[in-house]
This record gives C-alpha cells, structure tokens and sequence, in this order.
C-alpha cells in the first residue's frame, strides 16, 4: 500500500490544492511497488503550520511549507531507542521517545550551524520531567520519585504553550511548554485534579484525550466525556484554580450531557466550534459559526442556518449555537434543499411569515427570538432523525457514515462513507407519485453498475436513457480534451446543483408542509393560524 501525507492552498484563490509531500532526494518515495523503511509514513501529526511523521523505521520527519527535513534531536537518540508516536501543535512539535519520555521543540526551530547532513535538522529539544518511565520500571521505582508518582505516559496532546498528558496511573498532568528550559531544576509536571470525581469512584478510568489549540477532552472508560480549555489550564498552572469557585476565570470541567455515555468516538476542536463523532457513524457539532464561514456544517446564518437552531449576531456574520446545544450535521443533499425550501416558506408573505420574522435575521429588523430559534432547531433535528426509517434497520448505519473528522481554526473535514444505493432508496421514499402511476414494475439498466433492476415509475425508462445519453456524451467529450475522471465528477456534481436550481419538477413529501408552529421552552406558542406540531 502507498502512504503518502498531503497539504497546501492556494493564497490567491483560497482553494485547498492538495500536493504530496516530498522527501529529500537521498531518500527515495514508497511506491505501491517498492517499500521504503525511511519514507513510509505509518503515523503523522498536523499542528499549526508544520506536519511530523513518523516512518516506519523510526525516522521522525518534519514539513514546514512543502520544505522536509529529517528530524535529529542533541541529546536524544533516537537512534537506539524507539520513537513510538509524534505529536504536532499549536506553536511546539514533540515525539514520545521510550525510556525518555515527552521531548518536544519549537516547530520552527531554525537550522544549527555546521549541520553536516543538509537533509537533517539537529535540533534543542526539552523532555518534559518524569515521563521516560514504563509499567515494568515503575513497579521497581520507590513510591517518592516523580516518575513513580506521575505513572507510565499513555497518551499527550498539544495545545498552545501546554502540554496535556494522562497516565497508566488514572492521572491527568499538564507542562508548561517552555523552551528553552533552565538547565537546573525545571519544573515538575502539574496534576489536574478537576477530573476526577468527588467521591471515591472504583468505576472511573480514564481511557484517551483529545484536544487542540485551547481546548480538549478527556475520555472516559464508562462513556464519559469531560471537557477542559486553556482557562483551567493558567488556573492549575499558576496555583489559583479553585474547585469552589464559580468565577468564570476559574471553571471546571464542561459536561455536556448529550455526549454522556453516547458512544462518542472522537472530538475534533475548532477555534469557536467542535465536532463529536458516535460510533454509529453520526456527528454533531457545537459551538459558533465565525464569520459565516460554515465551521459547524449547518448551513449560514443567514442562510438555513436558523432552522437547524443557529442564532445569528446582529453586528457580524457570527452564527451561534445555544449552550451546550449539539445538532447533527447532514450530509445528505436532499435534506439540504428541503430546509430551503422551509425557509422560502417562512420567509414568504403568507400565514407563515410572522414565524418567519421570529427566527430569519433581516437588516433592520429586530433581534431573532432565541427560544423560536431553537425550538425549530429541535423540531428540524427530531424530522431529521427520521428521514432514513424504514430504510434503515434498527441500529444499522445509515447512508452516510462518518469514518473520521478533523477541525481546525474556522474549519471542519470529515472523510465520509456513502451507500449510494441507500441513499437513492432514500430520496425515492419522499418522493410523491403521481395518481396516474399504476405502479407497473417495468425493468430498466443501471447504466452505471451493469445490472437490471425494477423501478416504480415507467416513464423512468426514457429519463434514464437521456442521462445516459448525455453522461456518454459527457464522458466522450471530456476524453477527447484529456480531462481527468476526478475533473468530471466535480463539474457533474455543478452541473446537478445548478438543475436543482433551475427547477426540479419532482414533488417531494414535503412541498405542501406548511412551515410548523411550535410550542416553545418557556411555554408560549409561535404565532398563526394552524395547528400546534408538538
């Protein structure tokens, strides 16, 4: 299998153009047909504005730009002990290095003077205190020392200017990662003890963390998720947290109990926004929208992102989730254009428009009602939930099923599964027939798969041919100017949204749904003339 890393984006355009990082000419690329210990990634770590990875020899490899460099710290070999996983952040890149512990550097560290090996960088490291010891050396170590204290490392993330790590001990510690450190007496990793429970808890274990820039989250063995940010960490790190204090400055622990024993996977953290991925294959974000950028996947502010529940700021483009509020983020292009439609519905002179004005931001118009947002929020996401039944079999995955998610300042990026099949089931069940369909099988040819199949409608034969026709004509046209098949599927997917914009004459389930009318949380209903949707 050929492992590669990519990055990049074009500064004129904004666009992501996705190149493969290189290495330097000593040191040829894996190929699918040659294997390379030195160059084969088997894990890699993306921070700020650097990339590490580590091969499967043990070499660690940085990127800043498409620039590589190999990787060689002063006073650590890495040549005889083993590099078990590398870690990028904020402003500090680091690798856990057995029988030494945490190492870690500034990511922009420059090249050393009279560096022999122009593909190499020698470069300062620190190693953070205590952490070079395993299980087997600590049952020998005497119950005073630091490294018996503080356990065998089991996981590290890195934030800005900390450094967060838990332990086989059921511990949560936290470095300040500053560098370089003084030669004498550096300070000794500070233990969070704002996770752990009240009471003695023979069921509480701590099984991973996750976090980036500000933020992180501690996993739990029983399901919990509990939730930290750089305010605890300053708290803990100058001495001043106080566990009874409800200053701001001061907080404990985020427990959002949505994501409470709910079979989160992962958590992907944003600047403003974070992304809780299930083991089902669901994602939910939370948080706010910067900018209208689109970080939480929900649609604009000022565009249907009110009816997933988004609260836009009346001064800037920023769209906001409640507290603690999460909303499942849809990947399916078909509910997509249902929620515009909803909203042209709301935002139309008619029985709907006084809801409408309730929940849509307009220019010199009042504030949104908070509690309309959210109680159609609740109400589209409880509709949205059921939109795969009786397609879907209890507890089987739907037809888009998350594998991974990465966030990062004002983004998101989630690498999805699609059962197309399923998904097509899906779009023909909210479709309406028309009277005169008799509902005759006819066989027609999937032109795509190579098989037969029976559809419902028997004019489907005759469309299905013209796209046929016309995907032919597509597919020859594009060969003969040597376009890529990746080109032809981007332009197709425009072409299909730009159809959809000029008119679909399929009616949906929900073309003559008027918009709902709700009952909101603090027990008043949104205006009009039909009946309440509880």
């Amino acid at each position: 299998m050929t492992r590669s890393v990519h990055r990049g984006r074009d500064r004129n355009s904004g666009i992501a153009q996705a190149k493969r990082l290189t290495f330097p000419s000593a040191y040829p690329p894996t190929t699918s047909n040659r294997h390379e210990p030195s160059t084969a990634i088997r894990q890699y770590s993306t921070g700020r504005a650097h990339i590490l990875g580590l091969a499967d020899d043990g070499k660690v490899w940085q990127w800043n730009n498409e620039e590589s460099r190999l990787v060689k710290p002063l006073h650590v070999d890495v040549t005889q002990k083993v590099v078990t996983h590398v870690v990028a952040g904020w402003d500090r890149a680091s690798m856990f290095v057995s029988g030494t512990g945490i190492v870690y550097w500034p990511y922009d560290t420059p090249l050393r003077a009279g560096n022999a090996e122009a593909d190499a960088i020698l470069i300062d490291t620190a190693t953070v205190p205590g952490t070079a010891l395993s299980q087997s050396r600590i049952s020998r170590e005497t119950s005073d020392t630091l490294g018996a204290r503080i356990g065998e490392v089991t996981n590290h993330i890195l934030l800005e200017n900390y450094i967060v790590f838990i332990t086989s001990l059921n511990k949560v510690f936290l470095y300040h990662a500053v560098f370089p450190l003084p030669d004498l007496d550096p300070p000794a990793p500070i233990e969070i003890t704002a996770f752990y429970p009240s009471s003695s808890d023979c069921s509480f274990e701590i099984q991973d963390i996750q976090g980036s820039f500000r933020s992180f989250a501690i996993f739990t063995k029983s399901g919990d998720v509990l939730m930290g940010n750089r305010a605890m960490l300053d708290a803990f790190n100058s001495g001043t947290y106080d566990s009874t204090s409800t200053e701001s400055s001061h907080p404990g622990p985020t427990v959002i109990p949505a994501l409470q024993n709910n079979s989160i996977t992962s958590i992907a953290f944003g600047d403003h926004h974070f992304q809780a991925l299930r083991s089902d294959g669901t994602l939910l974000a939370y948080g706010a929208d910067p900018q209208a950028c689109g970080a939480l996947g929900l649609g604009f502010p000022e565009g249907t992102g009110p009816l997933r529940g988004l609260i836009a700021d009346r001064f800037s483009s920023n769209g906001t989730l409640g507290r603690n509020i999460g909303r499942q983020v849809w990947f399916d292009r078909l509910m997509q254009r249902w929620l515009g439609e909803m909203k042209e519905k709301a935002g139309m002179e008619g029985e709907a428009k006084s809801r409408g004005d309730m929940i849509l931001p307009r220019r010199g118009q009042p504030a949104q009602n908070a509690a309309a947002v959210t109680a159609v929020g609740d109400y589209f996401e409880r509709e949205g939930k059921k939109w795969e039944d009786g397609i879907v079999e209890a507890g089987g995955m739907g037809s888009y099923f998350v594998l991974k998610v990465a966030a990062a300042g004002w983004h998101t990026a989630a690498l999805v599964l699609v059962d197309e099949e399923q998904a097509e089931r899906s779009r023909q069940m909210h479709i309406v027939r028309d009277k005169f369909d008799d509902g005759a099988k006819a066989e027609k040819y999937d032109w795509h798969g190579g098989t037969w199949e029976d559809i419902d409608a028997p004019w489907d034969q005759l469309s299905k041919a013209l796209i046929w026709l016309r995907d032919s004509i597509w597919r020859l046209g594009r060969k003969f100017l040597g376009l890529r098949e990746g080109d032809k599927k981007v332009e197709a997917e425009q072409e299909d949204m730009k159809q959809e914009e000029q008119g679909d004459p399929t009616k949906y389930t929900w073309n003559d749904q008027p918009f709902p009318r709700l009952r909101m949380a603090n027990g008043e209903v949104m205006p009009g003339k039909i009946e309440i949707t509880e």
